[in-house]
Formats: structure tokens, C-alpha cells, sequence
């Protein structure tokens, strides 16, 4: 090292204490790097605040006589994870949750060496933050704000192995995929959070993550039925992680980007010698998406139900109406960018009519669609074990004709909603998923009294097959469809267009004769 020093008289003397010049041993480096300790701090932060706030709304609920409701629990969870995802998200990706870590480790899209520290660090968060509200609540001991199963271990193992699969089928979609709306990546998960809560909570305790599970456990003392909330939430993160990465459909120049020499040889043999299955692939990828959207729709949200009806309607018309458009709304940001996320026979057929759609994918399409909401209705049954085939049907509450009359109205401005944002270029394409489940939101409040608010054929008759009611089911077969189709039809009429008149008229006839009795030709 070199030394230098001023005498008094102001000339520089240096003294070499040890000559390090042909010294090659490298610099020392702290054992975590800095920016990895940023990411830790990050998720510690997080995950202390997730659950000292969801934590927090149960503990006041259970000590202010349901002063908050399963509502406004729920609407907690689901707003911490939304404000943090925003917060964090750019910082340490805001997993704030041991399954969501291990299952982006598990298809390569976190380090398997970072995952031990970021478990640590959640886990300790959630533990800390469970030991405040600890002491907070120092009057309040007995209110335990943890996870037990309510009623059998088996029963809450499946919902939160299904729940989580969806939270993350929907966390690699906006965070992972380049094809999702990422900016509204926190409203989306924050969105699927809140609506799990809301019909699990009361079943499960929604808890979808281990952390927040142990955390309160440790500080209670209380493990009852605590692996099913490692466990569960575990196996669902990996297949949710799993299945998405299963429709996550590429062209063939993407697909080999980065894919070991196998799987490159494999593409180009499939491709070279057989296009026609290969666009089979990319066809089976979009009944796959259509099925798994339809399939969680049909389960949060007469799932909800059936929790309303056994809860001696806990959860109410609007906790209902809620979790209808929010599920809406989050699969259409999932998978909206795969399949189109129609999830309703009246939409692809209405589609279809207006030529925005292929006719001959309109069956294959129908079908995943039935067979996604006919499944979803089945687990409801298996995990509720219900014996008065109270599995969320639509039956007409008056008569048929007023029903009728309904669904035709609602599902005519939803599909006019549709035809807006989904195919106008002028619309506000990222909002598309706001403004329809809004739509869906509005309708099933205060329509959903009267007629059940269905607007989709797939969504009822799902429910009656395994329910086997079956009592005015033609009513949400032909309204809807009928609805669709006006909708559809209304919006193309106002579609502004620089095209001429007689362009506008190619398709229609009697637009045709009526552009003939106006402009004549000379």
C-alpha cells in the first residue's frame, strides 16, 4: 500500500509500506450481496405488512362482533397484495409467499439459490408481524388469527390446492408472459387473493401461502391442521406454475429460443413434416385456456354462493356480485391474450355472427366451454358434499318471461361492452378487463334477484346437469344467445368508419336495397 504525506515545509514525501503491485488475490465479498439483501429487506417488509394487515381485519372482526364481515376481510387481503405488488414488485418481484417462490424456482423462473432466503425471510416477517398483533391485542389472546381447517382436513387440503393453482396460473400470467397486461399485474393477483377469500375464507381460511399460515401458528402455539396449509398451497402453486406454462404457446421461432437441442430437433420435425399439428397444438392450447377459465369462473363464483347459503348469507347480494366480476376480470387478464377468454357459448357465437370470430371453432370452443363449468360445478359438490343440490343454479324467481326478458337486456350491454373494448382499436385495450367485469359486477347486483343474472349459457347449465334442475333452463340458453347476438350487432352499427357507404353495405342486404332506395345510381 502506498502512503502520502505533506511535510511542513509542503512537499509530498511517499512511503511505500508493502509492495501489493503483483498481489492477485481477489477482493473479499460479503457473503450476501447488497442487492440481494435489498430483495430480503423487500420481502420482509412485504410480507410483515400482508399479513399484519389481513391478520389485523380478523382479529378486530373477531373482537368487534363482525364489525368488518367476510367482506371486508377479504377486500383486506386482497388490497395488501395489489400495494405491495406495486410497491416491492419491481424490487424483490413480491412473492411474499413461500409456494409462489418455490414454484417460479421449480420452471426456472427464479434462482433455486436465492429461494432459502426469501422463505426465511417471509416466514420470519409473517412470524413478526403475528407476535405484534400479539401484543397489540394483549386482551385478545384467544381470537387466533391463524389457519384450522373447519370442518375436515381433506375438505380445506382441495380448496387451497385449487385456490392457490389459480393465484398462480394467474401470477405467471401478468408477471411472467410479455403477451399480459403487466401494468395491471397487482390489480389482477390482488383481485384473485380477494375473491378467494371471500368464498374460501368461510371453508378453508384462504390462507394460499405457508408463511402466513406459520407465522401465526408459531406465535400462538397452535399447529392444528397446519400441513394442509403447507401442503396444499405448495402442490397448488407448482400446478398452477405448471399449467400455465403448459398454454403459454409460442411460434415456433420462440418456442426454441433458449430450449435444450432435444426439444429444438423435436419443433423442427413437428413443424417440417407436419404443420396441420402443430396449428392442432396452438387450436388444443386455446380449449385448454377457454376450459381453465371457465372452470374457475364457474367455481369462484357459485362457489360464493353455495358458501352464502350455508353461512346464512354472510356474504350477501354484493359480496356475491363482487366476486362474479372480479373472477371475470382476472381471467380475462390471464389468459385473454391465449384464447380471446370468451368462457360463454352466447359470446363466441355472438362473435361469430359479427365475423370476428371462426365459425368452425365456435363448437370446440362451446364444448370446453360446458365442460370447464359442468367439472367446476362437480368439485363444488365433492368438497361441500352437498345433498340439496344447492350448487349455485339459475331458476327464474318470477316468470319465465320476465326472466327471459332480463337475461336477453343484460347480456345485450354486456356483449355491447364487449364489442367495444375487445375488438375497437380506439377503445382502451387494457381496461377491457375492468370495464367487463364491471359489467358483470353491476348486472349480477341487481339483476341476479330476479333472474340469477346467468348471461351465459355454459355458467347455468353447468350447475343443472350435476344439480339435475333443470326447471327454466331454456330461458338462459335463448336469452343470452339472443342478447349476445343484439349486442354484438348494436355496437357494429355505431363502429365509426371512414369507409363509404357502399363499402358498409357489401354485407348486408337489406342495407343494400336501403343504400339503393337512397342513392340511386344514374
Amino acid at each position: 500500500s502506498r502512503g502520502a504525506a505533506n511535510d511542513q515545509h509542503g512537499s509530498v514525501t511517499i512511503s511505500i509500506t508493502k509492495d501489493d503491485t503483483n498481489d492477485t488475490t481477489p477482493p473479499s465479498s460479503p457473503l450476501i450481496s447488497p442487492q440481494f439483501s435489498q430483495k430480503l429487506l423487500a420481502e420482509l417488509f412485504a410480507t410483515y405488512f400482508l399479513v399484519f394487515a389481513g391478520c389485523g381485519a380478523i382479529m378486530v372482526n373477531n373482537e368487534k362482533n363482525n364489525v368488518v364481515g367476510q367482506t371486508g376481510i377479504a377486500i383486506v387481503w386482497g388490497a395488501a397484495v395489489m400495494v405491495m405488488v406495486y410497491t416491492v414488485g419491481h424490487v424483490s418481484g413480491a412473492h411474499m409467499n413461500p409456494a409462489v417462490t418455490i414454484a417460479l424456482a421449480s420452471f426456472r423462473r427464479f434462482p433455486w439459490k436465492e429461494v432459502p432466503g426469501y422463505v426465511i425471510a417471509q416466514i420470519l416477517a409473517a412470524t413478526v408481524a403475528s407476535g405484534t398483533l400479539h401484543l397489540i391485542f394483549n386482551e385478545t389472546h384467544d381470537h387466533f388469527v391463524g389457519n384450522v381447517p373447519p370442518g375436515s382436513e381433506i375438505q380445506s387440503l382441495v380448496m387451497e390446492i385449487i385456490i392457490t393453482f389459480y393465484l398462480m396460473f394467474v401470477i405467471c400470467s401478468v408477471a411472467t408472459d410479455d403477451r399480459a397486461t403487466g401494468q395491471l399485474a397487482g390489480v389482477a393477483i390482488g383481485s384473485t387473493v380477494l375473491l378467494s377469500a371471500m368464498f374460501a375464507g368461510p371453508i378453508s381460511g384462504a390462507s394460499m401461502n405457508p408463511a402466513r399460515s406459520i407465522g401465526p401458528a408459531l406465535v400462538w402455539n397452535e399447529y392444528k391442521g397446519l400441513w394442509v396449509y403447507i401442503l396444499g398451497p405448495t402442490i397448488g402453486a407448482i400446478s398452477g406454475a405448471w399449467a400455465y406454462n403448459t398454454i403459454r404457446f409460442k411460434p415456433l421461432s420462440e418456442t426454441t429460443k433458449g430450449a435444450s437441442s432435444i426439444s429444438t430437433i423435436i419443433y423442427g420435425v413437428v413443424s417440417l413434416f407436419n404443420y396441420d399439428l402443430w396449428v392442432y397444438l396452438n387450436e388444443m392450447v386455446h380449449l385448454i385456456a377457454e376450459f381453465l377459465g371457465t372452470y374457475f369462473m364457474v367455481f369462484a363464483g357459485c362457489g360464493v354462493v353455495v358458501v352464502d347459503t350455508k353461512r346464512d348469507h354472510a356474504i350477501g347480494q354484493t359480496g356475491i356480485a363482487i366476486v362474479w366480476g372480479l373472477v371475470v376480470m382476472v381471467m380475462i387478464y390471464t389468459i385473454g391474450h391465449i384464447s380471446g377468454a370468451h368462457f360463454n357459448p352466447a359470446v363466441t357465437i355472438a362473435f361469430a355472427s359479427s365475423k370476428k370470430f371462426p365459425m368452425k371453432q365456435v363448437p370446440p370452443y362451446i364444448i370446453a366451454q360446458f365442460l370447464g363449468s359442468t367439472l367446476a360445478s362437480g368439485s363444488l359438490r365433492l368438497i361441500f358434499n352437498s345433498k340439496n343440490n344447492n350448487l349455485g343454479a339459475t331458476i327464474p324467481i318470477g316468470s319465465n318471461l320476465q326472466s327471459l326478458v332480463l337475461e336477453f337486456i343484460i347480456t345485450f350491454y354486456l356483449m355491447f361492452v364487449i364489442s367495444s373494448v375487445a375488438t375497437d382499436d380506439r377503445a382502451i385495450g387494457e381496461a377491457a378487463g375492468l370495464a367487463i367485469g364491471s359489467t358483470i359486477l353491476l348486472n349480477a347486483m341487481f339483476a341476479g334477484p330476479i333472474s340469477g343474472a346467468s348471461m351465459n349459457p355454459a355458467r347455468t347449465l353447468g350447475p343443472a346437469i350435476v344439480s339435475n334442475q333443470y326447471r327454466g333452463l331454456w330461458v338462459y340458453i335463448v336469452g343470452p344467445i339472443l342478447g349476445a347476438i343484439g349486442g354484438a350487432w348494436a355496437y357494429g352499427v355505431i363502429r365509426f368508419t371512414d369507409k363509404p357507404v357502399r363499402e358498409i353495405v357489401k354485407s348486408s342486404s337489406f342495407l343494400k336495397k336501403l343504400d339503393a332506395q337512397i342513392c340511386p345510381s344514374f
